[in-house]
C-alpha cells in the first residue's frame, strides 16, 4: 500500500501526525503502516532489545523510535536510553503491543511467542492509551547478552539481549558464556579455557531433561551453598585460577557462577541421587555428608567452612 494510500485513509478521519493517526480531538490512533526496516525475531530476546534493533534498523535512536509506540517515561539523557536494553526489560500494554506489530509489522501473536516479556501476565494494565514502561529492575528474568557469533550468523551486528531464567547464558554452538553484567568488558568469556566449566554445564542440562522441575531446583540449591562456599574463601586457589583463565578478578560477584559450576553441578547430582533414594535417616544422612565433605575437600575448602549449610540443606528434607 502506498503513502498516498494511507494519507487518503488518514484524511477520512482526522489528521497524519509523524505516522499516527489522530482524530479531531487530538486523540492518537496510533501508526498506521510498518517501518520500512525490518528486525527478524529472534525466539527469547527481551523486548527492549527487539524495538531497539527495529529503531536501529530504521536509523532511529531509542528515545526518538519509543515516542511511536505510546507514551511512557524514559530518562532525559539520549545516551542512557541507548543502554536500557542491557541493563532492564521494556513492558507494554495492549495498545502499546498492537502499535509495535504495525511498526514492526509482524503480528502481535507472533511478537508474542518470541518475546517472553510480550506474554499475557506481564502485560501492562491501561485502556485506549498506548503505554511503555522500562522499570529498573525486569520482572521476568535478567537481560543476558546472546552470544554475538549466532547473531552475526543470522547478519544481525548489534548486541542481541535474551530474557534468561538465570543470570548468565551458555552458548554451547561456539563455547562462550554471557551474563547479565552491565559493563562493557569482556562482554564474553571463552570457554575454551574452561573444559571443566562445560562439562558442568552439560551435566545441568542432562539433569533438568531427565529430572524436570527437580533437576532445575537441585541446581539451585546447590549453587546456593557453593556461593556461599565461595563467599567463605573467595580466593581459594581453585576458584582463583578459573577467574583468572576467564579474564575475570577472583573476588568479583561475576566470576562466582562461572567458577563455581563444577562444584555447583557436582552437588546437584549428589543431592538427587540423596532425595531419590528417599531414605533420610541417620546413616544415610550421615553417609551423604561424608560424600558432601568431599566435595568441599577436593576444591581444597575446610569442612568446617561449609558443613552448616549441608546441615541447613539436610534439615529441609526431613
Amino acid at each position: 500500500m502506498t503513502g498516498e494510500r494511507h494519507a487518503g485513509e488518514a484524511a477520512m478521519s482526522g489528521s497524519v501526525a509523524g505516522g499516527h493517526v489522530m482524530d479531531g480531538q487530538g486523540l492518537m490512533f496510533g501508526p498506521r503502516w510498518p517501518l520500512p526496516g525490518r528486525a527478524g525475531l529472534l525466539r527469547g530476546e527481551s523486548t527492549g532489545s527487539f524495538v531497539a534493533r527495529l529503531a536501529h534498523g530504521n536509523g532511529l535512536g531509542l528515545a526518538e523510535f519509543l515516542g511511536r509506540v505510546g507514551q511512557g517515561q524514559a530518562s532525559a539523557d539520549p545516551e542512557r536510553v541507548e543502554r536500557y536494553p542491557q541493563s532492564t526489560e521494556m513492558y507494554v500494554n495492549e495498545p502499546g503491543l498492537r502499535h509495535l506489530a504495525v511498526l514492526s509489522g509482524l503480528p502481535a501473536q507472533m511478537l508474542r511467542r518470541a518475546l517472553p516479556s510480550l506474554a499475557e501476565q506481564y502485560v501492562l494494565p491501561g485502556g485506549r492509551e498506548a503505554l511503555w514502561q522500562w522499570p529498573w529492575e525486569a520482572e521476568n528474568g535478567y537481560p543476558v547478552r546472546r552470544c554475538a557469533l549466532c547473531g552475526y550468523a543470522r547478519q544481525i551486528g548489534e548486541p542481541v539481549w535474551l530474557m534468561s531464567p538465570q543470570p548468565w547464558q551458555v552458548c554451547l554452538r561456539h563455547l562462550r558464556w554471557t551474563d547479565d553484567s552491565r559493563q562493557e568488558e569482556p562482554s564474553f568469556v571463552d570457554m575454551r579455557a574452561l573444559p571443566e566449566c562445560v562439562r558442568a554445564h552439560q551435566v545441568r542440562l542432562r539433569l533438568v531433561r531427565r529430572f524436570k522441575a527437580a533437576g532445575s531446583r537441585a541446581f539451585a540449591d546447590a549453587s546456593r551453598v557453593v556461593r556461599l562456599w565461595w563467599a567463605a574463601a573467595p580466593e581459594e586457589p581453585l576458584w582463583a585460577e578459573r577467574a583468572w583463565r576467564a579474564g575475570l578478578g577472583a573476588r568479583t560477584a561475576r566470576a562466582v557462577p562461572l567458577v563455581i559450576y563444577p562444584e555447583a553441578a557436582a552437588l546437584a547430582c549428589s543431592m538427587l541421587r540423596f532425595e531419590r533414594g528417599g531414605r533420610f535417616g541417620g546413616p544415610d544422612r550421615s553417609r551423604w555428608l561424608r560424600e558432601a565433605e568431599g566435595l568441599m575437600a577436593g576444591a581444597g575448602l575446610d569442612c568446617e567452612v561449609g558443613r552448616d549449610e549441608l546441615l541447613r540443606w539436610l534439615e529441609g528434607r526431613r
